[in-house]
C-alpha cells in the first residue's frame, strides 16, 4: 500500500557541485553520463554519505535497495544541468539526455560494440570462478549496471 503523498518523503535536489562531481566519477569509469545513469549515480553517492561510507561499494552486500538510496529530484537535476555553464546538455532518444563536461574530450565504452578488449584469460578466469562449486549460487542484480557494480564490490581475484 502506497503512502499518502502527504507522508512521502520530499525529492532530494541535489547541488551542481554534487551533479559535477558525479558526472566527472562516470567520466572516470567511460561510462556515458544519460540521465538516467547520472540518476543512478548521484543516488548511489547520495546513499553512501547516508551511510556514513566513502563509496557505495563499502555498504557490506551491496544490498541497496529503494530504501536506502533517497528518492532524487529528477526535474530538478536535468535543470541543474541545463542551467550549469560547465555542462552541455545533449538531447538523446525519447526524453534521454547525457549531460557532458565542457571541454572535456568523452571517452566512453560503448556498451552495445562487439568489440573485447578482454583477454581470453579474463573469460577462462571468470568461467572458473563461476563454475566453482562455492560460487554456484551467487546471485546478481538484474541489469548491467548493477551487475557490474556488484562484481567490482567483490574484488574478483582476475
Amino acid at each position: 500500500m502506497m503512502a499518502p503523498r502527504s507522508q512521502k518523503a520530499a525529492a532530494l535536489k541535489v547541488s551542481p557541485i554534487e551533479v559535477l562531481a558525479a558526472i566527472e566519477s562516470l567520466y572516470a569509469d567511460q561510462v556515458r553520463p544519460q540521465g538516467r545513469i547520472l540518476l543512478k549515480r548521484l543516488g548511489e553517492r547520495a546513499a553512501a554519505v547516508r551511510a556514513g561510507q566513502v563509496a557505495l561499494g563499502s555498504i557490506p552486500g551491496l544490498a541497496v535497495g529503494s530504501e536506502v538510496v533517497p528518492r532524487l529530484d529528477t526535474a530538478h537535476i536535468r535543470k541543474v544541468c541545463e542551467r550549469c555553464p560547465r555542462i552541455q546538455v545533449v538531447a538523446e532518444a525519447g526524453t534521454e539526455y547525457s549531460a557532458l563536461l565542457v571541454g572535456r574530450v568523452p571517452n566512453f565504452i560503448d556498451p552495445c560494440s562487439n568489440d573485447d578488449p578482454f583477454p581470453e584469460r579474463l573469460w577462462s578466469e571468470m568461467a572458473v570462478f563461476f563454475g566453482s562449486y562455492q560460487n554456484r549460487g551467487v546471485r546478481l542484480p538484474g541489469g548491467r549496471y548493477a551487475c557490474a557494480r556488484a562484481l567490482a564490490a567483490t574484488h574478483l581475484p582476475f
